[in-house]
């Protein structure tokens, strides 16, 4: 059939006075979008390749979806999508953890780059290829260190006692196990996972039968900044810790039909006192761990709220190569917990990265009382006898003493929340409950005469002298500060 092409060639005057079309009800079908393809492809004056077109036609129907989770993966994509799940990558063999302000490595991988760079646990990575690492999220500084085999990545560290120095690095294949795992000093067993990938329930076996070997008595599980990866692995994860035959989760799919996944085998972690360490960038199967973990009681949550990633994504496989990863169904916790948009509140808050891993050991094994010694000529502090990197050192304004509020009371053992209604800072434990003023709202705070916050470049102080409000032992003493609380 021969088409008749109505040829526009109007003056702009003209485009300001269209009359509107009815729209037609039927839609756009396969044979109208071929029809339009064809047409674009063929008469635009841009002469636009197929291929992009099509690309754009695809992003467009997943777009409409309104699903950050659903995309389209390219076969190269696809590849580095499954290598990622799995521990294996081109990049340098750094292990980081979130620091106070810069990411920090807590060790690498042996025969890496990183490694025979001589990268030691503790150096801060300040900058990837020039561009500053400050607060920015351990997820997004990880892919910027990680790229193509063979090429190079500047990395600007910083080493106590030492200058700032860059290294010069060649990336190379990594295989990282996506578990990790230690004996404490103190005794406790350490099982950090990175990622559930196919492998992850056997190293996660392992790694608990080396531990309980070399006679660990309790267990910290690190799934901080742990994006998630299989559900079929969260649940046999949680098959190490509950009885055989338990509701890990359940799903729900577009009909509303619900299928359950249950625990199997022997758990060979039941009754291991456990905290599970979370925080905002822990997600998907974290939170499916997580959250049945925490729902009989089985471990204690410590950290921040968990990301709030409550569906479940199918990845399909297309005949061109390449896959759809696709959300197909939505999941809750064994009591029935929506995790979508809320994430998981965590038992025991601490929202300061670099004292996560302190308190997870504290509320394994209380032992005396919490100390915190600061000084004004660093960004260091000693909590209970252990040396943390502090986001604000402790300052003195118009004669008078002020520490930075979340970190010293979070050191002491204290929650601490910001209260956006009022402008005021709600402090809680040790059987008390206080309320603090910023000055910057309409406020009433609950410690009579108590002296106001200071709040500078963004953070928020408490005088010194405030903390005997609380009922915290302190003094200043050749330019430190000695805090204790029983």
């Amino acid at each position: 059939m021969r088409k008749v092409y109505l040829v526009l060639a109007l003056v702009a005057a003209l485009c300001f006075n269209l009359p509107a079309f009815a729209a037609d009800s039927a839609g756009i079908g396969i044979e109208t979008f071929s029809e339009i393809l064809e047409d674009i492809e063929s008469l635009h004056l841009s002469k636009p390749d197929q291929a992009e077109l099509l690309q754009g036609a695809v992003d467009g129907m997943i777009d409409s979806l309104e699903d950050p989770y659903t995309e389209y993966l390219a076969p190269r994509e696809l590849e580095d999508f499954n290598d990622s799940i799995n521990g294996n990558y081109a990049g340098v063999g750094i292990q980081l953890e979130p620091g106070e302000q810069y990411p920090q490595a807590v060790g690498t991988i042996k025969g890496t780059p990183a490694e025979k760079a001589g990268v030691l646990p503790g150096d801060l990575i300040l900058k990837v290829d020039g561009v500053d690492t400050l607060e920015q999220p351990l997820g997004e500084v990880v892919q910027k260190i990680r790229g193509p085999e063979g090429t190079q990545v500047r990395l600007t560290i910083r080493r106590q006692s030492t200058a700032d120095f860059e290294l010069v690095l060649v990336r190379a294949n990594i295989n990282n196990p996506t578990v990790s795992w230690e004996v404490l000093a103190d005794g406790a067993g350490y099982i950090r996972v990175n990622s559930f990938g196919n492998n992850t329930a056997e190293e996660f076996r392992e790694a608990l039968d080396g531990l309980l070997q070399e006679g660990a008595d309790s267990l910290i599980l690190d799934l901080r900044d742990n994006p998630g990866g299989l559900l079929d692995t969260a649940v046999q994860l949680a098959g190490e810790f509950l009885d055989p035959g338990q509701v890990v989760v359940s799903t729900a799919d577009r009909d509303s039909d619900r299928k359950v996944y249950r625990t199997k085998g022997k758990p060979a972690a039941k009754g291991l006192e456990t905290v599970v360490l979370v925080n905002q960038y822990s997600a998907s199967a974290s939170e499916i761990l997580a959250g049945a973990l925490q729902d009989y009681n089985a471990a204690i949550l410590a950290g921040s709220r968990t990301y709030g990633k409550g569906t479940v994504q199918m990845v399909v496989p297309l005949e061109a190569g390449g896959a759809l990863k696709l959300t197909i169904a939505e999941y809750r916790t064994p009591l029935d917990r929506k995790i979508a948009g809320t994430g998981l509140s965590p038992d025991y808050q601490v929202i300061t990265p670099a004292l996560q891993l302190l308190s997870a050991q504290r509320l394994l094994k209380p032992a005396g009382p919490n100390t915190l010694i600061l000084e004004n000529v660093n960004n260091e502090a000693l909590v209970n006898g252990e040396t943390v990197q502090t986001k604000q050192s402790m300052l003195q304004y118009n004669g008078t003493i002020y520490l930075p509020l979340r970190f010293a009371l979070e050191a002491l053992g204290y929650r601490v929340d910001w209260q956006a209604a009022d402008s005021s800072v709600k402090v809680t434990g040790h059987g008390t409950s206080a309320v603090y003023c910023t000055g910057e709202g309409e406020c009433t705070g609950t410690v009579a005469g108590a002296a106001p916050l200071l709040t500078k470049d963004g953070a928020v102080y408490i005088p010194l002298a405030g903390l005997g409000d609380l009922g915290i032992n302190y003094r200043s003493e050749d330019g430190k500060v000695y805090i204790e609380k029983n």
